[in-house]
């Protein structure tokens, strides 16, 4: 399992934890020279390989309090714009930010839990390339699309359409797109099915985040701190997998349809590799609320970030506006307030 250890805390000396600290801020950008020395820093490393001599770095942890002198009036700007939403129209809300070269961070809310939904089919994508590296030509096959997986599609309540038929086969890199650009979860669906179950818990398992139910995900819930790890180790890099395989991952992410949350808010110049997820809150088909979260990095041109704010109200459209303010708000800040 992978395992936090902080080597501030750890019998070694001083010159061998600076040492260590010093190249695991290579590794994935996020240490400034201040950071050194600081207490609180901590490597995230993947303990359950089958090798004796490494220990793969999946990222690194940074206590809250760095950088917060730079990031109060983004703080303050995220609260007074959830302030301002329309009386009812905000249940509550969680915001978790990072800046992606520093590894400063801060958050409201950001341990509060929500259902991801359809965020978690990045685990699936993630499983998906992990196939390949296992199985070669995992991403060559053809995956037929059968009756029992619609019928296990269109037993849940509030299911969206999808874009597969009955009978037909697709190929892989097709049922990524359609999953992660179209958030299609008849294309989840069906790689789910020809994916080990084993590869999908081991994502869980590296990054200690407890799994969904195999049989039933029903309450599964999650804070955008703890959602942020997924697309961490993508962008950085840091996880078991390839290069090559996490760049084509994060393409996909930037070309989803969705672009009322997170992508109204920055440049269109911006590019933005994200993952929305709804959850319908609702009983004998009757919808009664709604979660809406969407979660990615924005591709700052000076300062890459990630942003992922969930969400809870009575209308998608109102929860969509509100997080489209607030990446509004936080590129405003990125540009004037912190560089």
């Amino acid at each position: 399992m992978a395992r936090i250890i902080n080597f501030f805390r750890t019998p070694v000396g001083a010159a061998s934890a600076a040492g260590v600290i010093l190249v695991a801020g290579f590794a994935v950008g996020f240490f400034s020279s201040q950071a050194m020395g600081s207490p609180g820093f901590s490597l995230a490393l993947d303990s359950d390989t089958p090798y004796v001599f490494i220990k793969p770095l999946i990222g690194v942890t940074t206590p809250k309090s760095y950088g917060q002198a730079k990031l109060a009036s983004l703080h303050t700007s995220v609260a007074r714009t959830a302030s301002a939403m329309p009386a009812g129209s905000l249940t509550r809300y969680a915001y978790y930010f990072r800046d992606l070269t520093s590894g400063a961070w801060t958050g409201i809310n950001e341990e509060d839990q929500y259902d991801p939904a359809s965020m978690l089919k990045i685990v699936v994508a993630v499983a998906a390339y992990k196939q390949e590296e296992a199985t070669p030509g995992f991403l060559s096959r053809r995956l037929v699309y059968t009756q029992d997986l619609a019928n296990v599609n269109a037993a849940f309540p509030f299911a969206p359409k999808i874009a597969l038929s009955v009978g037909q086969s697709y190929s892989v890199p097709f049922l990524l797109k359609e999953m992660l650009s179209n958030s299609d979860n008849a294309a989840k669906d069906l790689l789910l099915s020809s994916i080990d179950q084993s590869v999908i818990d081991k994502v869980y398992i590296d990054l200690s985040i407890p799994k969904p139910n195999d049989t039933n995900s029903a309450g599964y819930t999650i804070s955008p701190q703890d959602y942020s790890r997924f697309l961490r180790i993508i962008y950085y890099g840091t996880y078991d997998l390839s290069w090559q395989n996490s760049n084509e991952l994060m393409q996909l992410l930037n070309d989803a349809t969705f672009t009322s949350g997170l992508v109204a808010g920055v440049p269109d110049s911006v590019r933005v590799a994200h993952k929305y997820g709804e959850h319908v809150i609702g009983t004998g088909g009757v919808a009664n609320g709604v979660e809406l979260s969407d979660c990615g990095i924005v591709y700052h041109p000076e300062r890459p970030y990630l942003i992922c704010v969930m969400t809870e109200g009575k209308d998608p459209l109102q929860l969509a506006n509100f997080i489209a303010q607030v990446s509004r708000a936080t590129y405003t800040a990125v540009n004037a307030d912190y560089r």
